[in-house]
This record gives structure tokens, C-alpha cells and sequence, in this order.
């Protein structure tokens, strides 16, 4: 199997993105083939189909079939460096590029942005987040630390007060005296937790005990966001699909999902530029519910992309022309 992809850096995450058709039956086991360190290498894999003729310049299936905004922003900086006919430019600065991408998860067509240096590569690119999320907060109490099976040893309980999340997270209360608060954030497509990292060990089995307690197993995406301080995030990810965990270099769905819990607690828009493992992405965002009555909400995530390659792949198939799992 000879297949087109290119690979993007937004900042950190690399985005592999698959450029000829594959049966969607094929996706996850590709989607490991390619992220590989001995084939491509990458954090996460998209299957797109360009579209000409009209508005929607392409559509994209990430391989647990999960909606991915880095991956968002790293298609969109991608049609802007093919110069995409339907990705228009700004009359003021020929640099900036914007157009509509389908992906699977949202229902809605998401704007991208990207911008082009002297080069005309992309060096930068943005996607507003579609749906309307849902932000709950929850005091969670462990009954016991020692026992097997710690997801079923928490005790949830919703958290009506932001004062209280206020003073949990930003420490103005004893850890020794006070539960644990975290945040749940349902977006299109992916499900966050997010939590205070003075309050959980940075393990896999927090994700899996905790999505265990919130009744989350049978969700295509989940993820923990691991926070330290107002501004830095630590992402762990999980695609049920692929059965894969990846601690990512960068997370923008993640780094909404803190910012909308932020926005949600404060009950105001606000700005943030969130420090992660493999580069910074900016927020602007403003709460989901304005008034106790549900508004569109805004979110857009931004910051650097890169093409880093481009080319063709080549994947071993068996007679049948599926393709073989890597020992």
C-alpha cells in the first residue's frame, strides 16, 4: 500500500495526515503502523479527503474517530501551504489564510486559520471549537488508597459553587483539609477530566479510574489534563479505537477544556496561554452559559504548526490487502 501523507509539528503534538483513501475499517491498525518511531513516527494520525467545488475545503476522520484540534489546525495550515482554492486569503495580508474543515466528532463544518511566512510555509494556525460543551465540576473523595481496584473506592459529588474550585485550585485551602475538586468538560468528539496535579499521581491508571467513576468507558476519546498553577497542563490522552495512551506534547482540546472550566468558574471571558510539555497554545474563550441560559460558547486554540515532512509511505499488506500488525 503506497499512500500520500504529511506530517505537521503543531507545537509538539505531530499530526500525521494520510492523504489517500483508506477503508475506515483500516484506520486504527494504519494508524499504528505509521505512528511507529521505524516508520513515521508521530503522536496521532488523520485520514483526510480534499474536497473542491465548494465551501469545505476537506473532511477529516482522526483514527479513533475522535475530534482532535491540533489536528484541526494542522490540516488547515496544510490546505493553506497547497494553496487550497477554497482557502481564502486577507485582502490586507495575503498571508493569512482561513476556510471550512469537516471533521468527524462535530457536526458543524470548523473554521481554520493559518498564516504563511515569506517562504509561504505555514508557521501558524487556529480552529474554533464547535457544539456547545458542558462544564461540571465534582468534589471527589477517595475511600480508600489501598484497596484493589481504586476507581471503585471514589466517592463523586457534584460542586455547585465556583468559590469552591477557586479555592481548591488555587491552593487557598489546606490539600489536607479539603476534597479534591476536578473539572468535567464533554466538547464534540472528546471527553476531559481535568484535575489538580498536587492531588493525583501522573499515571495512566488515573485515567482509567477515574473515567471508570464518571461512567466514561464507553467514550471514543478521554483525556486528563494534569494542571499546575493557572497556566501549565500536562495531557494524557486516551483513543479507544487504537487502545492507545499518549502523554501529548501539546493538547488543544485539552487546553480548551481548562479554559472553559476556568471561564465557567470565573463566569467571565478570558484569554490564556497554556505551557505544555512541547510548546504553548492560546485559548480565547468565554463561558458556555451566560445568564443560567446556554449561549453559543466561543473557544479558539492557537499557536505554532510546521510542515516537518512530506511524501509518500509504504505499508506491508498481506494477500487480502489488509495491513499487517508490526510485531
Amino acid at each position: 500500500m503506497r499512500l500520500r501523507f504529511a506530517k505537521l509539528n503543531p507545537a509538539g503534538n505531530t499530526t500525521i495526515l494520510v492523504l489517500d483513501p483508506v477503508a475506515e475499517s483500516m484506520h486504527a491498525e494504519v494508524a499504528s503502523h505509521l505512528m511507529n518511531p521505524a516508520v513515521l513516527g508521530g503522536e496521532q494520525v488523520g485520514f483526510v479527503t480534499l474536497m473542491t467545488g465548494g465551501p469545505v475545503t476537506a473532511s477529516m476522520r482522526m483514527m479513533g474517530g475522535e475530534f482532535c484540534g491540533n489536528a484541526a489546525r494542522s490540516l488547515g495550515a496544510y490546505l493553506a501551504s497547497i494553496r487550497h482554492p477554497a482557502m481564502a486569503s486577507s485582502k490586507d495580508t495575503g498571508s493569512l489564510f482561513q476556510g471550512f474543515i469537516q471533521v468527524q466528532g462535530a457536526n458543524e463544518p470548523v473554521l481554520v486559520e493559518a498564516k504563511l511566512n515569506r517562504e509561504e510555509m505555514p508557521y501558524w494556525a487556529s480552529c474554533a471549537f464547535p457544539g456547545v460543551p458542558e462544564v461540571d465540576f465534582y468534589f471527589v473523595e477517595t475511600l480508600s488508597w489501598t484497596s484493589p481496584g481504586l476507581g471503585k473506592n471514589l466517592r463523586i459529588l457534584p460542586c455547585f459553587s465556583p468559590e469552591d474550585v477557586l479555592e481548591s485550585w488555587l491552593g487557598e485551602v489546606s490539600l489536607k483539609i479539603r476534597p479534591t475538586v476536578v473539572a468535567l468538560v464533554r466538547l464534540e468528539g472528546i471527553t476531559h477530566i481535568v484535575v489538580d496535579a498536587r492531588d493525583y499521581r501522573m499515571k495512566e491508571d488515573v485515567l482509567l479510574e477515574l473515567g471508570e467513576a464518571f461512567d466514561l468507558e464507553d467514550e471514543a476519546c478521554i483525556g486528563v489534563i494534569f494542571r499546575r498553577g493557572l497556566d501549565e497542563i500536562i495531557p494524557l490522552v486516551h483513543v479507544a479505537a487504537t487502545n492507545t495512551f499518549v502523554w501529548e506534547s501539546s493538547c488543544a482540546s485539552g487546553s480548551v477544556a481548562v479554559a472553559l472550566a476556568y471561564a465557567a468558574a470565573f463566569g467571565e471571558p478570558g484569554c490564556y496561554d497554556f505551557k505544555q510539555p512541547g510548546g504553548t497554545l492560546s485559548v480565547t474563550v468565554r463561558p458556555p452559559y451566560a445568564g443560567g441560559v446556554p449561549s453559543a460558547p466561543y473557544a479558539i486554540v492557537s499557536g505554532e504548526v510546521r510542515v516537518v515532512a512530506e511524501g509518500t509511505v509504504f505499508i506491508d499488506t498481506d494477500a487480502s490487502g489488509n495491513s499487517l500488525a508490526l510485531s
